[in-house]
């Protein structure tokens, strides 16, 4: 699993902002912005990887960038990752492994 502590810090996770503040707190979406001197910020979670690959798989996520982690084994429901992955208009794998399942799927 890629450095969870470090996204959930950073904001990098779909359900949290930076620092720990949630999506439900108007105080902690303004302290994140402002922090981050951003204009604009999201204001509601995003997709969470199985939700990903399902949106993926339908079209309404066009692109997905994976880096360091491969779902092509990792994810519960490999097939339906696989036939998302096939479907996507752009995947980018950036993975320091040669021996990765996931890199067979990407453009780039």
């Amino acid at each position: 699993q890629p450095n969870a502590m470090g996204g959930r810090e950073v904001g990098g996770l779909a359900n949290q902002l930076a620092a720990h503040e949630d999506f439900s707190d108007p105080v902690g979406i303004e302290r994140v912005e402002e922090f981050w001197s951003a204009p604009r910020i999201a204001h509601k979670e995003g997709l969470k990887a199985i939700d990903m690959f399902t949106a993926l798989e339908h079209g309404d996520v066009k692109i997905i960038w994976i880096m360091g982690t491969n779902p092509v084994v990792s994810m519960p429901n490999a097939n339906q990752v696989k036939r998302a992955l096939e479907k996507a208009e752009l995947v980018i794998v950036s993975e320091a492994m040669l021996d990765c399942d996931t890199l067979a799927y990407a453009d780039i």
